[in-house]
């Protein structure tokens, strides 16, 4: 469905549209789950909502992609607001020429600005939740190996806001079943400082994400990583919309 959807887009034929991808993210042995829903409001963009309890603050992430789709030159950071909207607070950027990451995030009582080099692209931004490997894997389908950077926000490491976990490595390892789905597996590796291994699993047709397990945290208090597929609902400007604005519907008044 993704692909035919996204090839009459491309053709002219009809509007853009992309399924709502639904996911929890957790640690390996499934504790500190959080809901991470992935949404393709174009080609090159995604939106991401991540909420753990509907009342309660959650984030509203958007990306723009190079036109290759392996890297994004532009993350706005910032949360879901009473009305649905996105109440932005930062950005990140990517200088694709130094090549680097510049971010730009203004708090209540904290500005943060720090141009952050990069060893190579190209890159995925880890805290991002694999939404940006996601649409690397819609569009280009691999069968056989790639590889990333893979650079994460970590506001507590002292004098940067980043850690360089290193270069992830994928390593196609040929198609299997998995959670009940076809899919292609590819075996992860990350060369760098905290050297870990993992496992990907897309689907086999559509090449979005049904499970990813990495030794390595991408959030404060995890100890690992992991983000497995539960569902796809019809996606729209209008679902999004619907979906952002449920957030704070019938709660109590603050």
């Amino acid at each position: 469905m993704l692909s035919l959807l996204a090839a009459a887009a491309l053709a002219g034929s009809a509007p853009w549209t992309a399924p709502i991808l639904h996911y929890v993210r957790s640690n390996i042995d499934g504790s500190e789950p959080e809901h991470v829903v992935q949404y393709r409001s174009a080609r090159d963009r995604i939106a991401v909502y991540k909420w753990v309890e509907k009342c309660k603050i959650a984030a509203y992430v958007t990306a723009e992609m190079e036109a290759d789709l392996r890297d994004a030159r532009l993350f706005t950071a910032g949360k879901v607001a009473r009305d649905g909207t996105q109440a932005v607070f930062g950005t990140l950027t990517l200088d694709p020429v130094a090549p680097a990451l510049d971010v730009a995030v203004d708090l209540p009582n904290e500005q943060i600005r720090e141009h952050h080099p990069l060893r190579a692209l190209p890159f995925l931004l880890y805290d991002f939740d694999l939404s940006d490997l996601n649409v690397f894997l819609q569009e280009a389908k691999p069968r056989g190996d790639f590889g990333f950077e893979l650079p994460v926000i970590w506001p507590a490491e002292g004098t940067s806001v980043f850690r360089d976990y290193g270069r992830l490595q994928a390593r196609y390892a040929g198609s299997e079943k998995h959670l009940d789905r076809d899919a292609v597996r590819f075996d992860l590796k990350v060369e760098g400082p905290t050297p870990s291994t993992g496992i990907l699993w897309v689907d086999a047709r559509e090449f979005y994400i049904v499970e990813a397990q990495l030794g390595l945290p991408n959030h404060l208090d995890y100890k690992d990583f992991r983000l497995t597929f539960e569902r796809l609902e019809t996606g729209s400007q209008a679902a999004w919309d619907a979906l952002m604005k449920s957030h704070y519907a019938n709660c109590p008044a603050t």
